[in-house]
């Protein structure tokens, strides 16, 4: 099971908080290997829940619809441009799936930055937070702009708790979490991060890491941190298989539902 966050600050930038777990069905192992998150274009991040590697399809789908050329050094991509015209590539690429395989289903979250327009839209850092999700098999977009918002895939997208924190650490009236940001640029993102990992640290939900890993997208750059500990995470199908087929059935391998096998 899954869970990954993108928020949308009012700092001008926006960032991507993913759980890093893999599940075996049929075992109920688990095991904190699995990075789900990726840049895939300029400034902008994707990650996955589901299906482990239609999962993996699906980016590298997205990653080539955005380099295919890339943007010049001047210009980045407009991400509600992206999220109205990837989906049809993204479900031919799950149409060929389907053709061999049974995928449960995979879905997709994009952050990226739209450069700040007039007076009224402007934040400081002067970027604004896009987010959208694409649901499999359709992956028709869900969208939401602006500072403050914040979208989420994977199972804990339905736990109430986790939901409802969410939305308190993007609303955050009395600035609380935000003050982290003072002398600190990067800090509200990481400040959430920690309460998330936190949070289901103490509230726990099967299939859930207790270890998230952080992506920060601004204009000009994207960063990271892994968990602390954990200095090596699975970035391909082919580098996971090796790492997890001593332990798991590969026939139930998700991130967490049905398993994909590729020989």
């Amino acid at each position: 099971m899954t869970w990954i966050v993108g928020a949308s600050t009012l700092f001008g930038y926006g960032c991507v908080i993913s759980d890093v777990q893999v599940s075996d069905d049929t075992s109920g192992l688990r095991m904190d290997v699995l990075q789900k998150a990726y840049p895939v274009g300029k400034y902008i991040v994707a990650g996955f829940a589901g299906d482990v590697f239609p999962g993996f399809a699906l980016l590298e789908s997205l990653s080539n619809f955005l380099n295919s050329p890339s943007p010049d050094d001047d210009e980045c991509w407009d991400p509600q441009w992206v999220a109205e015209n990837w989906p049809d590539e993204a479900c031919r690429v799950y149409r060929q799936i389907m053709e061999e395989y049974r995928p449960d289903g995979t879905d997709i979250l994009m952050l990226g930055l739209n450069a700040a327009g007039n007076s009224e839209q402007r934040v400081m850092g002067g970027a604004i937070g896009h987010l959208s999700v694409f649901r499999s098999p359709d992956f028709l977009p869900e969208s939401k702009q602006g500072g403050r918002k914040a979208m989420s895939i994977g199972c804990g997208e339905k736990v109430e708790k986790y939901t409802t924190t969410l939305e308190e650490l993007m609303l955050d009236p009395d600035l609380t979490y935000m003050q982290a940001e003072v002398f600190n640029p990067g800090g509200y993102a990481k400040r959430i991060a920690e309460t998330l990992a936190w949070l289901v640290q103490k509230n726990p939900e099967d299939g859930i890491s207790k270890q998230f890993q952080l992506f920060i997208v601004r204009m000009g750059e994207i960063k990271y941190w892994n968990p602390p500990g954990i200095h090596t995470l699975a970035q391909s199908w082919d580098e996971l298989i090796p790492m997890l087929k001593e332990y798991m059935n590969l026939q139930s391998l998700v991130a967490n539902r049905k398993t994909i096998k590729k020989n």
